[in-house]
C-alpha cells in the first residue's frame, strides 16, 4: 500500500516536470496491472491539447494515434462534462464509434478504467485515465490513485508556471479565513469569528485562491497545507 503523505512530501520536493513525471511512474508502479495517460484539454476546443505523459504500449498508441480516436474517446470528452472521477464501466449510451473504442482497448488486455478530471479557470481540464487489466479495481486502489495524481497536478502547476514571491505569500487576514474553512467552518461563521462580514470572508478566500491557483477551497485547502502557508 502506498504511504500518501510520504508520496505527496516526495512530489512536492522536485523541481523540475520531467523529475515530477519520473516520481509519478514510481509511485504508480506500486499499483500493478494498469496502463495510464496524462493530458490537458481546452474544454471549450479552442486550444491544443496537450499530452503529458503515457504509458501504454506503443503498439495501442500508434493505433490510437492513426485512427484518431481521442476525437471520439468518451474518457476524454466525459471530462468535460464532469468534476468527479470515474469508472469507465459507468458509461451509458456509447456510440458505435466509442464501443469500437473499448472493443480494441480489450485486446490489450484492458478490463476497466478510471478518469479523473481536474478543471482549471482557464478553461483547460487536466483528464488522467488508467486502464486496469484485472476486472475488479478496489476502492483503496482508486483513493490512492486519486491522491497521488491530485498531489501530481498540483505540483505540476506550480512547476509549469512558477509563481512569483510575491504570489506566493498570502496576507494575514487571508491565510486566517483560509485556515478557518480548513476546520469546515463557512464563510459566516468565519466571519463570526474573525469579527468580519461573510462578504468580506468571502472577498479574503477568493484572493487566495486565486493566488494558489485553485478552483475552490478544497483544493487552495489542501494546496496552502502543502506549501507550509497554514496550519489548520
Amino acid at each position: 500500500m502506498i504511504d500518501i503523505v510520504n508520496a505527496s512530501d516526495y512530489m512536492e520536493s522536485v523541481r523540475s516536470i520531467e523529475e515530477l513525471v519520473t516520481v509519478y511512474r514510481q509511485l504508480l508502479s506500486n499499483l500493478s496491472d494498469l496502463y495510464f495517460a496524462l493530458g490537458r484539454f481546452d474544454r471549450f476546443q479552442k486550444r491544443e491539447h496537450e499530452i503529458i505523459d503515457v504509458n501504454y504500449p506503443k503498439e495501442w498508441v500508434s493505433y490510437y494515434t492513426d485512427r484518431k480516436y481521442i476525437l471520439e474517446d468518451p474518457t476524454v470528452s466525459q471530462s468535460a462534462q464532469t468534476q468527479t472521477p470515474y469508472l469507465w464501466q459507468e458509461f451509458r449510451d456509447l456510440r458505435p464509434s466509442q464501443r469500437v473504442i473499448f472493443s480494441d482497448l480489450s485486446d490489450f488486455g484492458v478490463q476497466d478504467g478510471y478518469t479523473i478530471p481536474l478543471h482549471a479557470p482557464d478553461g483547460m481540464t487536466f483528464v488522467a485515465s488508467f486502464a486496469f487489466r484485472r476486472p475488479v479495481v478496489s476502492a483503496a486502489d482508486r483513493l490512492a490513485i486519486t491522491a497521488l495524481t491530485t498531489q501530481f497536478y498540483f505540483r505540476y502547476k506550480r512547476l509549469l508556471n512558477p509563481p512569483s514571491s510575491r504570489e506566493n505569500v498570502l496576507s494575514e487576514r487571508e491565510g486566517e479565513c483560509l485556515c478557518w474553512a480548513a476546520r469546515g467552518k463557512s464563510s459566516w461563521e468565519t466571519g463570526v469569528i474573525l469579527g468580519i462580514t461573510e462578504n468580506t470572508v468571502n472577498f479574503h478566500i477568493k484572493n487566495a485562491l486565486g493566488k494558489l491557483q485553485s478552483n475552490n477551497r478544497i483544493e487552495g485547502v489542501v494546496r496552502a497545507i502543502c506549501l507550509g502557508l497554514i496550519s489548520p
